[in-house]
């Protein structure tokens, strides 16, 4: 139920390069969120980056787990078709798992990418 599997996952290049391209972003201290939609039927896809300007390789590891985790547990909240891509910034690695989750869910809200509370 929890698990991120292949098919809600950015995996090539090209599917990067083309949210970066045609998406709209959303920025704040500790990530950037690009946002592109698609078609209401297919599922939402995620792609989690870190730059080399976070750090050393454990540095940007971290960064996309605590990237991941927060994705992980509210991947139920977000809408359906949209292609997603999640950048850490190097204030992220000094952030702990409670700042990480207010700023990513942040990140989501000011996207509208939340589905709607009925």
């Amino acid at each position: 139920m929890y698990e991120l599997k292949k098919e809600k996952r950015l995996c090539k290049n090209r599917e990067y390069q083309i949210v970066y391209r045609h998406g709209k972003s959303v920025v704040n201290r500790l990530a950037v969120l690009y946002v592109l939609p698609k078609s209401p039927g297919q599922p939402t896809r995620i792609g989690f980056v870190t730059g080399k300007k976070i750090g050393c390789a454990v540095e940007r590891n971290r960064c996309r787990r605590l990237m991941k985790e927060v994705y992980r547990l509210h991947q139920h909240e977000l809408a359906d078709g949209m292609d997603l891509v999640l950048i850490g910034r190097s204030s992220l690695k000094h952030a702990d798992y409670e700042q990480a989750e207010k700023s990513i869910l942040q990140l989501f809200r000011r996207a509208k990418v939340l589905k709607k509370r009925r």
